[in-house]
């Protein structure tokens, strides 16, 4: 008989997750361990798909793997989010590699010792779009209604004077439609339907990059065959960080071409403003970290920034 592993993501059945990641992956894993495994699929459509329980369900047992988003479970995995602090990452495919580099390297410490960890990544780095108000300086933040995927992003928002609005990805859009919304802080490669149908105008500032991690409950890995925690070892670690690197690009493509379009405007500030603006957000949440025990958070940021400029 068969061994049932349940993985989940919390996106749609269609979404890039499920198509480009959690599909491929589980047919490669069956096929790895000559169909002694099997996978079963769950999305974010299912009683498993909540973006706020991936990595709490895995603890739990309930689920086998999930990838998760680090912050709609900011009380899992704290240290790792220094990565998404502004003008950290430089991109997808470099981002990653660091970030997993950082992480074999025993900079976030204890974080991860309750699961198996299969891959950490960040996507390209998140800009500001808005409706109808163009966001070329600092100063014309004020008083906007932005969506922040996490609580350091609202707490870059507040400082520079908009106001911040922490939306899960399937609230965003009808926050908009309804008028709450003045903007999204997010990235291009993003599952927003509609989303350039309202974001007219693009503020390409490397204002944040998310953690994404995709884990195993531990016991379930370590109870497993040899066999098959090879086989899982093969498809996970560096070997899909990378994947999740390059396939960032490509899930930015439709919607960065969509911005493109007539009624659209990409605008390209100087990095120089706006990180002068965003240092002291910088320090005072590296402070609250070295505050809750990360007591080498101002160090570990300065030597990721120095790999992520490579």
């Amino acid at each position: 008989m068969a061994i049932v592993l349940k993985l989940s993501q919390f996106l749609g059945p269609d979404s890039f997750f499920a198509v480009d990641f959690a599909q491929p992956w589980a047919r490669e894993l069956e096929a790895e361990t000559g169909g002694q495994v099997r996978v079963e699929l769950f999305d974010g459509t299912s009683a498993y798909g909540s973006v706020t329980a991936q990595a709490a369900q895995v603890k739990a047992g309930i689920i086998d793997i999930a990838l998760g988003l680090r912050g709609a479970e900011p009380k899992c995995f704290p240290r790792t989010g220094i990565v998404e602090l502004p003008f950290m990452v430089p991109d997808a495919a470099w981002g990653s590699m660091a970030l997993w580099q950082a992480y074999e390297s025993g900079m976030f410490g204890p974080e991860f010792q309750d699961f198996k960890l299969l891959a950490l990544h960040v996507h390209n780095p998140g800009l500001i779009h808005t409706v109808t108000v163009p966001v070329r300086n600092v100063t014309d933040l004020s008083g906007l209604r932005l969506r922040a995927p996490n609580q350091a992003v609202a707490a870059a928002l507040t400082w520079v004077g908009a106001v911040p609005v922490i939306l899960q990805v399937n609230e965003v859009m009808e926050a908009v439609k309804v008028g709450q919304l003045d903007g999204i802080v997010t990235n291009w490669g993003n599952p927003l339907v509609g989303f350039n149908d309202h974001m007219h105008f693009h503020t390409d500032v490397a204002f944040y990059s998310s953690v994404f991690f995709v884990v195993m409950n531990r016991a379930r890995f370590e109870g497993l065959p040899q066999g098959v925690r090879a086989a899982i070892d093969r498809l996970s670690n560096a070997a899909l960080v990378a994947r999740f690197g390059k396939l960032w690009t490509t899930w930015d493509k439709p919607v960065r071409d969509g911005a493109r379009a007539p009624g659209h405007e990409i605008i390209v500030p100087s990095d120089s403003e706006w990180q002068a603006a965003l240092e002291p957000v910088t320090s005072r949440y590296l402070d609250e970290l070295s505050a809750q025990g990360f007591a080498d958070a101002h160090a570990a940021h300065a030597k990721l920034l120095a790999a992520f400029s490579g």
